[in-house]
């Protein structure tokens, strides 16, 4: 089940907590991916997979409490394992992990707003919430990472948030070769 240390009271801490819970869920769909796939059991009861502030990740059912401490991940992830292509599960799993990360950070920046002081100042909890949303940006989705499109890279520190990211490569619609970048001509 979700758990989270109630003391969090920076956004630092909040992109402590989603670095931290994505690392679990990278390391489960990349490098521990027979295991977890083995722990999906369809013939089980809806499986989660959840991603702990430790690094670690787990396959487990939802909480049992409602409404449950933290927002909850995909439930059944189990289901489609057998009846869909083994990849495109893990793809499946990753956005879906993707979305519950983002929901778990915005929810906990949410608890900022509890701050007395915040609701004083409220274009403050609006820089704390732009700050937060620059920091996840700069690390790749757990998606971009199970389909290699963005390498595995060291989180960013909490001092990085606000720097420019250099040259981003958008894309234009034009197919490009993997070497060179040439434009490969559709016929």
């Amino acid at each position: 089940m979700a758990s989270f240390s109630s003391n969090i009271r920076t956004v630092e801490e909040i992109f402590k907590d989603y670095s931290a819970r994505r690392a679990g869920i990278v390391r489960a769909l990349t490098d521990d991916v027979d295991e977890f796939y083995g722990l999906c059991d369809p013939e089980k009861e809806n499986l989660c997979l959840y991603g702990y502030p430790n690094e670690t990740w787990e396959v487990n059912l939802p909480a049992e409490e409602v409404p449950p401490e933290l927002p909850e991940p995909a439930l059944g992830i189990n289901f489609a394992r057998d009846g869909m292509n083994r990849r495109d599960w893990l793809l499946l799993i990753a956005v879906h992990s993707d979305c519950w990360l983002l929901s778990v950070s915005f929810y906990l920046g949410a608890q900022l707003n509890r701050n007395e002081s915040l609701y004083s100042v409220p274009m403050v909890f609006t820089t704390y919430r732009r700050r937060l949303f620059s920091l996840v940006n700069d690390l790749p989705t757990v998606f971009e990472v199970v389909t290699e499109r963005k390498p595995v890279r060291d989180k960013p520190n909490a001092d990085s948030g606000n720097k420019s990211r250099g040259s981003t490569k958008r894309w234009s619609g034009k197919k490009q070769s993997k070497t060179g970048g040439r434009e490969l001509r559709g016929g």
